[in-house]
């Protein structure tokens, strides 16, 4: 496997692999409607993507400025990649990419049941976000030291 900085020539790729995510089956749905990840947002932004032997990518994260800290913007896993420590990987990666980024904490505001992976990797609910928007449900706030 491969980590490697996502470029904007893999935009598509990254937003039919998000598209395709069961874990945003039924009510969670709505968030990804009209979600695509663009090339200028790959251009400008701290995505970071992993690639299986084969070349293709089964995950991703981007992390956007947060005061003085960052923010987990995005973290997908294929499907079919679930389960094998992909997105444990992704989200040590993560962690570096962020304290060399120069930040001090990552801030998430999670998919509710991505909540007890983040809180597995050592992260801690401080607190919620409301429903605003497309989104009709509370999302856990979640803090992790870099």
């Amino acid at each position: 496997m491969l980590v490697r900085r996502a470029v904007p020539a893999d935009a598509s790729a990254l937003t039919a692999l998000t598209q395709a995510s069961g874990a945003y089956a039924g009510e969670y749905r709505a968030i990804l409607d009209g979600l695509a990840i663009t090339p200028q947002q790959l251009a400008g932004e701290a995505c970071q993507l992993v690639e299986d032997d084969h070349g293709g990518i089964i995950g991703y994260y981007c992390l956007v400025p947060h005061g003085d800290d960052v923010e987990l913007d995005l973290m997908f896993v294929a499907d079919h990649a679930q389960g094998g420590g992909i997105g444990a990987l992704l989200f040590r990666h993560m962690l570096k990419h962020a304290h060399a980024m120069g930040a001090r904490k990552v801030r998430i505001v999670a998919h509710p049941p991505a909540e007890a992976f983040y809180l597995r990797m050592g992260a801690r609910r401080i607190g919620t976000h409301p429903p605003s928007g497309r989104v009709i449900w509370t999302r856990p706030i979640l803090e992790i030291d870099v």
